[in-house]
């Protein structure tokens, strides 16, 4: 058997022949306000031709399981995607690592050049590869192998996610007021003996150490991926750059580094990993 054809009967039988079927009524994707989210715009580059389509059909058909309205559009090389993506930037990007012309992580190099904010997957036989693609910022890495298994959970994390992004969390502060912060935008907790810190990519704000222990935000935050790297810090998993042998340093910057606790760095990576494919191992 081809490796192409490997690939195709990696797909489910129920999802061979076309997208599914969904009625106009059912799972509607409406935002806070009431109204109908905008439409998703997902690329799927991979120079192995059977394969991409193989890939887009499942991601298609996820997506309208989800009830999610989108535009799947397939690239077999790096420079047509990344020029379409200049016209109109995609939210959702499913790359290859290993391609010729330009490897996915060169090409999610240029993504993320362009100050772009777009879901990166990849999408790989090459497990190895997973800790180097840390510095593009990954929603999941996904493994060919386990495709069938692995990509409906990283399509519903997404969706989820994309759902959550108006999600909340109200907190009080030391001077008792109470404010309420996108979980997406907190970047991590800190303490100071016993004062606690919110920070954001706009402000750092001291909450109320009656209400708060890190352990405390920890228990109500761990599932929503706030990683536990030191005793003092409570970091979001999705500003992490690149997890080092003693810190962890930060995106979109690069210029913050936090500690890593000797004895937490292998639950810290552990947790990542399952953070990045939408598992959870509490």
């Amino acid at each position: 058997m081809s490796l192409s054809a490997t690939y195709y009967t990696m797909i489910p039988a129920a999802w061979q022949g076309g997208r599914f079927f969904l009625a106009f009524w059912q799972n509607l994707w409406y935002d806070d306000t009431g109204r109908r989210m905008c439409m998703i715009r997902i690329a799927v580059c991979d120079d192995e031709v059977i394969f991409v389509r193989c890939l887009r059909d499942m991601v298609e058909a996820l997506f309208e399981k989800q009830g999610m309205e989108f535009q799947c559009f397939v690239y077999t090389n790096a420079p047509e995607l990344i020029q379409a993506h200049r016209k109109e930037e995609f939210q959702l990007l499913f790359l290859d690592i290993d391609m010729p012309e330009m490897s996915g992580m060169e090409l999610a190099a240029e993504i993320r050049a362009m100050n772009s904010a777009a879901a990166l997957i990849f999408v790989s036989s090459h497990s190895d590869f997973v800790f180097e693609s840390f510095q593009f910022q990954p929603f999941r890495f996904l493994r060919k192998e386990w495709l069938a298994e692995e990509l409906p959970d990283a399509v519903k994390a997404y969706c989820e996610n994309y759902a959550k992004s108006g999600q909340t969390a109200r907190l009080v502060l030391d001077d008792k007021r109470i404010v309420t912060k996108k979980l997406v935008e907190v970047v991590y907790f800190f303490s100071i003996r016993h004062h606690i810190y919110l920070v954001t990519l706009e402000e750092t704000a001291e909450l109320s150490a009656r209400e708060y222990t890190l352990e405390k935000l920890e228990e109500q935050f761990s599932r929503s991926g706030f990683l536990r790297i030191h005793k003092s810090y409570l970091l979001n998993y999705r500003y992490v750059y690149h997890i080092g042998n003693d810190t962890v340093e930060l995106t979109p910057h690069r210029l913050k580094k936090l500690p890593l606790s000797h004895r937490r760095s292998a639950a810290v990576r552990k947790r990542y990993q399952y953070f990045m494919r939408g598992e959870d191992d509490t």
